[in-house]
């Protein structure tokens, strides 16, 4: 037949060891004081900062007066600094700053010392995003001056690791845009060479207004000459004006030769001068192009060489005066009832594993 447990039963029980639970729960509740009691006190630091914009590190676009930059980063901004936060960088700037392998009292001889050392830091380090946007970088240790020191020391290291990462960028750009440069450059300098050629072989001096001037010769020459032939006719008719004919014939020859002279000259600038005039173009583009380019690596390389902030302070970490565990009254509680509950487990095993053979014998 099945044994039919109550509440009853259960109480019955427990008051029968009634001196034995007393007992277990005073020996539990002084050995948990004791134990709370030796362990070492923990104290917190705590730094609070955003994340900066990369905007502030970037130079202000040629051609604008303002623009509108912001001073605060992202979500993403700020999941960098977290990023960088739980870097190798960082922890073992940590370790090696200040000496974490005897503060922990690791042996560096271990195989495992840089994992172990690594470990109590990171429990003892953490980064939390808190509800208005900031991170908040928290150091616990029990020595509270090395707390505050290893959280501030953290933070600037975030910083430069933060700046890097910008300057290494920029520093990728000037050389792309040095590189550019002197390609162009070089570009440059070929086609005002060979521009310089076909100018000397055209007889070309300036390509836009030379044009203009031999047409204004040729009609000039043109206009005179057949002035002067109409009069050399005129004047071939009454012989008293014999000088005038010769005077005006004079005028005619020279009038050719001007029409020659521009005539030719056209005929060898005429087949080049598109080709000219389109090598000018694109030269001044090209030289227009460096100009642009020499103003942005000037302005690249002075944002450079300037420092920026990579991150806004909001409170530095001070030497924290309360400790932040262990919380020695709620150990002793939890302690004490696990305890008092595993006894009345034990009462109720043994009662029962004794019941069966109690009822047999019977």
């Amino acid at each position: 037949m099945d044994n039919e447990y109550n509440l009853s039963d259960l109480l019955s029980q427990l008051l029968k060891w009634k001196k034995q639970l007393i007992w277990a729960v005073a020996i539990i509740f002084t050995i948990s004081v004791l134990g709370s009691l030796l362990m070492p006190n923990y104290y917190q630091a705590e730094t609070t900062f955003y994340a900066a914009s990369p905007d502030l590190a970037k130079p202000i676009p040629i051609g604008d007066d303002e623009k509108d930059v912001r001073i605060y980063g992202d979500d993403n901004d700020l999941d960098r600094l977290f990023t960088i936060a739980s870097s190798y960088d960082v922890l073992f700037f940590l370790i090696d700053s200040f000496d974490l392998y005897n503060h922990y009292d690791i042996d560096r001889d271990n195989s495992k010392a840089k994992f172990k050392v690594k470990e109590e830091l990171l429990a003892n380090y953490k980064t939390i995003k808190t509800k208005y946007g900031a991170l908040l970088l928290i150091v616990e240790d029990k020595d509270p001056a090395m707390a505050a020191n290893i959280a501030n020391a953290a933070r600037e290291k975030i910083e430069q690791l933060a700046q890097n990462i910008v300057k290494e960028s920029q520093g990728k750009l000037i050389s792309n845009y040095d590189a550019n440069l002197i390609k162009k450059q070089v570009l440059s300098d070929s086609l005002g060479k060979a521009l310089l050629r076909l100018k000397e072989t055209a007889g070309i001096f300036d390509s836009r207004s030379q044009s203009g001037i031999y047409t204004n010769l040729l009609a000039e020459a043109t206009s005179d000459l057949e002035d002067a032939n109409g009069k050399v006719s005129f004047y071939k008719k009454y012989p008293a004006y014999r000088d005038s004919v010769i005077r005006y014939m004079a005028v005619a020859m020279g009038a050719q030769g001007k029409i020659q002279k521009a005539t030719k000259e056209l005929e060898r600038y005429a087949p080049v001068i598109s080709e000219v005039r389109q090598m000018e173009q694109e030269q001044g583009r090209l030289h227009d192009q460096i100009s642009l380019d020499k103003e942005r690596l000037k302005q690249l390389s002075a944002t450079y060489n300037a420092p920026f902030s990579a991150l806004h302070i909001v409170e530095k970490a001070d030497i924290p005066v309360q400790k932040s565990r262990p919380k020695r009254s709620i150990i002793v509680l939890l302690a004490t009832m696990i305890g008092f509950m595993l006894s009345c487990l034990a009462v109720f095993v043994l009662e029962n594993v004794n019941r069966p053979a109690v009822q047999k014998n019977a």
